[in-house]
């Protein structure tokens, strides 16, 4: 198992210090809201993402980890975040064997993200 794959399964899916602070400093109703957003962007941004990868359009895959890895990082994502980032810069350099391992990686931690973030959203 490669480093970015042992660090990656040590990182919880949420931070869920980060998420009390959002609470906290915007009150529920507006991350409420925020998270609902941000589970729907990351939905699309997901299937964008996919795309592009089926494509082998690895510039366009760049883009959209690094807009990826911002909102995961805003929302305490923190797995997300760091595949996002390992993700980037494999496509930056056109590592296609890396790109191709961490994508599906990175596709189970989006999901399973997603899913605890809708959760949390329904309680």
């Amino acid at each position: 198992m490669s480093d970015w794959q042992q660090l990656q399964a040590r990182l919880p899916l949420l931070d869920q210090s980060r998420l009390m602070r959002l609470e906290q400093e915007l009150g529920a109703e507006v991350q409420a809201r925020l998270l609902a957003l941000f589970v729907e962007d990351g939905q699309q941004q997901g299937s964008a993402l996919r795309q592009a990868f089926a494509d082998e359009d690895y510039a366009l895959m760049a883009r959209y980890c690094h807009s990826l890895k911002s909102a995961c990082g805003s929302y305490g994502a923190l797995r997300c975040q760091f595949l996002s980032e390992k993700l980037e810069r494999a496509c930056r350099e056109l590592d296609t064997d890396r790109i191709a391992s961490m994508m599906v990686v990175w596709q189970q931690a989006l999901a399973a993200t997603l899913d605890e973030m809708a959760e949390r959203l329904q309680r």
